[in-house]
């Protein structure tokens, strides 16, 4: 019969209290621990998108016979007034040909998507594909921006870009976290560049071991 009492009695308010106490050590330990991999995680998922968007231009342009322009805009952080122009938004347009006046183009533009916040795209020798004399440039309103700053590279219908006559061999593109910028790159340095291929299209990724 005591046994059977035993067995029906509930944890007492002390077996709680250590049960919680345990929880919270672990959880204490873990998630410092898992920091790292979110921010990994979240870097890897932005050069995901952007080499999709990137090799999805490039196959659409072969498939339609027609020139898409890859765009890249630069502007604010909305969320921080008077913040440093980065490159923080990309959008791929396919060109609409004017016969009688190529200058009067028109373009099918698609959604403008937005690097992960605290993400940018880096500038200077870092990023030689927002850099260049060649791309396009102009400003538009977006979603985040009244009057964002961008610039533009085509896909050709033949698989190449409008920056294969350039004297460039590859052209970089380099993905890390805004407060990162500045600073030399080192084994801490969270960073993904992605490199174009002006002649054929094709992206390879570079990443820190």
């Amino acid at each position: 019969m005591n046994s059977v009492q035993k067995k029906d009695r509930g944890f007492t308010l002390i077996e709680v209290l250590v049960v919680l106490m345990i929880i919270a050590v672990i959880v204490a330990f873990t998630i410092p621990a898992m920091g790292p991999a979110l921010k990994g995680s979240k870097l890897r998922q932005a050069a995901d998108e952007l080499e999709s968007l990137l090799s999805g231009s490039h196959q659409l342009s072969i498939t339609e016979n027609t020139p898409v322009e890859i765009r890249f805009f630069k502007y604010e952080d909305p969320e921080s007034p008077g913040s440093t122009k980065m490159f923080r938004s990309y959008q791929s347009a396919q060109v609409i040909s004017n016969p009688q006046d190529h200058k009067k183009n028109s373009y099918a533009v698609g959604e403008v998507k937005m690097l992960p916040a605290a993400f940018v795209i880096a500038e200077k020798t870092y990023s030689s594909l927002v850099e260049s004399e060649f791309l396009r440039r102009d400003e538009m309103e977006i979603p985040r921006s009244k009057s964002a700053e961008y610039v533009a590279f085509e896909f050709r219908p033949d698989g190449s870009t409008n920056l294969a006559n350039v004297d460039e061999k590859h052209w970089a593109l380099t993905i890390m976290r805004e407060t990162d910028l500045g600073s030399s790159l080192d084994e801490a340095t969270e960073f993904i560049t992605l490199v174009l291929n002006p002649f054929n299209g094709r992206i390879r990724r570079l990443r820190p071991e």
